[in-house]
């Protein structure tokens, strides 16, 4: 399947939004930030992990104010970080799934925790899940299968043909946050997810981009931005959404073919309907679906 657009110039609407505060906010959301504690604490996979009384002028302090510098510096546009202003030990991240991938214009949350043996051993990564078992290295429990998060490897579904010349473990002086976080995007969420798990239960790209959009809809209902782990990234997701909305549309009608399937079908009109509930204007680009939408909702 190919994730990449469609069309070689997406309209974003023929009929122009007036722009809210969501947008606004959107606009100028950072992809670093330190924000207070008591946001990430409330929730956080890790808040009981607590790194006693680092001293702010120890070697852990050091290092961990350096990965703040490197994440502002050089963070992709594409993903997004939140750092603890007093528990330094704590961060989420954000990444968006790249076009190309079955992962395309999703967000995949991930609380991260560094020890007081960071950096000679590597962060502690959770993966919020939200039930849905859509790559083999992001596991429904929520743990992350990476060799980069790994110490003295000598064998894993890394050493696939395609990564074997790459040096995948974790080293003291040269891996940090931000490294992790890329190779998860690229090496993790990329465009063939199952090409080195052949001997487990396989999904097909098409299987996987369903569960993407699926994902998106428990991120888009109206409880869920009050929860873990959107409370901190609430105007991200709307917003996200809101710019995507027809990327994705377009998309999943081309790849997906919702007027074959009825299934299919119904998940693009909760699509549809999720997007425009989050104040995206989608309908005049899908007249048949937006057809049997007002039908389901007639009939409510």
């Amino acid at each position: 399947m190919d994730y990449t657009k469609t069309e070689e110039k997406i309209m974003f609407g023929e009929i122009e939004e007036i722009e809210d505060i969501i947008e606004k906010r959107f606009k100028k959301y950072k992809n670093f930030a330190r924000i207070p504690t008591h946001l990430l604490n409330q929730n956080h996979h890790f808040v009981d992990h607590k790194t006693i009384n680092i001293n702010p002028k120890s070697e852990l302090a050091e290092r961990i104010h350096k990965e703040w510098e490197i994440l502002e510096k050089n963070l992709p546009s594409s993903i997004f970080v939140r750092a603890s202003a007093e528990r330094i030990d704590l961060m989420r991240a954000v990444i968006i799934g790249l076009e190309g991938t079955p992962y395309c214009h999703g967000l995949f949350f991930f609380d991260i925790f560094f020890p007081t043996t960071y950096p000679v051993t590597p962060p502690l990564i959770f993966y919020h899940s939200y039930g849905f078992d859509l790559n083999p290295n992001l596991h429904r429990d929520g743990l992350v299968s990476l060799d980069l998060l790994t110490v003295n490897v000598s064998h894993s579904w890394w050493n696939c043909k395609r990564y074997s010349d790459e040096k995948q473990q974790w080293n003291p002086q040269e891996s940090n946050i931000m490294q992790v976080l890329v190779s998860i995007q690229h090496k993790v969420l990329n465009a063939n997810p199952y090409y080195c798990h052949k001997g487990q239960p396989q999904k097909s790209n098409k299987e996987v981009f369903k569960l993407n959009c699926q994902a998106m809809l428990v991120m888009l209902q109206p409880h869920m931005q009050f929860k873990h782990p959107h409370m901190q990234f609430k105007h991200l997701v709307q917003g996200h959404f809101r710019n995507r909305a027809h990327q994705i549309l377009q998309i999943y009608k081309a790849e997906m073919k919702p007027d074959d399937d009825e299934e299919v079908n119904q998940l693009f009109i909760k699509l549809l309907n999720a997007f425009e509930d989050n104040g995206a204007y989608c309908g005049h680009y899908y007249p048949k679906a937006l057809k049997a939408r007002r039908s389901i909702s007639n009939h409510r």
